[in-house]
């Protein structure tokens, strides 16, 4: 297993990346309100130095069964990611929007159910019955990611609930970057594997440089104060729509044509 200067340079900036990022997400105190992204991002740091380490010392099946295996780990995070930013924009006030919630809940099902179909419905052209089924994986994962962050967008934008600078940066980055690895692995599935692997790689590489740069400066920014409701008056509308609902049970309890 040889790399190319061009792979340990990215290996390296992808490593820094992550390390700047993290510094910043602690420093700013942005691991309390995103604590699956912080976790996401030190995950990324230590897969990168415990590969580097099997790069260097390990056999290529462990580097393959360590990649995989963390491949994995790290849907896993995004998907939970997805979710964190979910809980954020659709839970606004500490309690869930529950239409909005709903909403994301139903299409984010059926968007997994499309994910599913796809990916099955693909044939890869891979050399080997394992390549085609980790293309296969790869495309179902960044499908799930897309429909659940467009079930989201769906979601709140229906009710008419404001996104936070953060999020949105955080949202904006991660879409960007999944579509472009949407399309390098639509690539692989239709022409093979090998067609253009390293140039692919390269560009699915430098896009989450670039997300990851985007995403340390975004969060770095404090985002800007956002007029909110008095205590009192919260309470007030939370009181006036528990007797609303009342009410309406009420009604509908003494509606004579029942």
């Amino acid at each position: 297993m040889d790399l190319s200067w061009l792979d340990q340079a990215l290996w390296a900036a992808s490593f820094l990346g992550h390390a700047v990022l993290l510094l910043v997400l602690i420093v700013k105190g942005r691991w309390k309100t995103f604590p699956v992204f912080v976790t996401w991002i030190s995950f990324n740091i230590l897969r990168d130095i415990l590969l580097f380490l099997i790069y260097r010392h390990g056999s290529e099946s462990l580097y393959a069964n360590v990649y995989w295996g963390a491949a994995i780990l790290d849907l896993a995070l995004q998907v939970s990611l997805v979710f964190e930013m979910a809980r954020i924009v659709l839970k606004p006030t500490g309690t869930w929007v529950r239409d909005a919630w709903r909403s994301f809940l139903l299409f984010g099902a059926i968007g997994a159910v499309i994910a599913v179909a796809l990916a099955f419905a693909v044939n890869p052209s891979a050399p080997t019955t394992f390549g085609a089924w980790i293309t296969k994986g790869r495309l179902f994962a960044t499908l799930l990611i897309c429909e659940l962050f467009a079930s989201m967008m769906f979601a709140s934008t229906r009710l008419g609930l404001v996104w936070r600078n953060h999020v949105m940066g955080l949202g904006q980055g991660l879409t960007v970057w999944a579509v472009t690895v949407l399309f390098a692995d639509a690539a692989h599935s239709y022409f093979g594997s090998t067609w253009h692997e390293d140039d692919l790689s390269h560009a699915r590489i430098i896009t989450y440089l670039v997300a990851t740069g985007y995403w340390t400066i975004t969060f770095w920014l404090s985002e800007p104060k956002s007029r909110t409701l008095s205590h009192e008056m919260q309470a007030y509308l939370s009181g006036l729509q528990k007797q609303a609902s009342f009410s309406l049970r009420d009604v509908s309890s003494s509606d004579p044509m029942r």
